[in-house]
């Protein structure tokens, strides 16, 4: 009759006083990694104020919502989508129109000017 069945070594899990340290040296590791892509991910401020390539409600003479209700009004059409956008420096609102003979089109109104382009 043959011996008992032996595992392979990999499958083998054996405890011992070396346990402890190991898990701790694990756990210290992942903190410090944690910590490294939370440092690497961080906002950092850039040079012109910390305000970057986003621009405050102050540098836009209209907002997105005026830009819709003067396109429907001077167009006699609703607004299906709007968005903002970003062309070269300046800030665009892209306004997508169902006119009244149910052809949709879009206009471009510039955010500062509130003229269309």
């Amino acid at each position: 009759m043959p011996g008992p069945r032996q595992r392979p070594g990999f499958f083998r899990f054996l405890y011992n006083a070396q346990m402890p340290m190991t898990r701790r040296c694990l756990i210290a590791t992942s903190c410090l990694g944690l910590l490294a892509g939370a440092v690497a991910f961080a906002p950092v401020e850039a040079a012109d104020g910390g305000r970057g390539d986003e621009r405050s409600m102050a540098d836009t003479a209209i907002t997105l919502d005026e830009a819709v209700a003067r396109a429907e009004r001077r167009h006699d059409a609703r607004a299906v989508r709007a968005e903002e956008k970003r062309r070269d420096d300046r800030i665009v609102y892209r306004i997508r129109l169902l006119g009244a003979d149910g052809r949709v089109f879009e206009v471009t109104v510039d955010a500062q000017s509130g003229q269309e382009i």
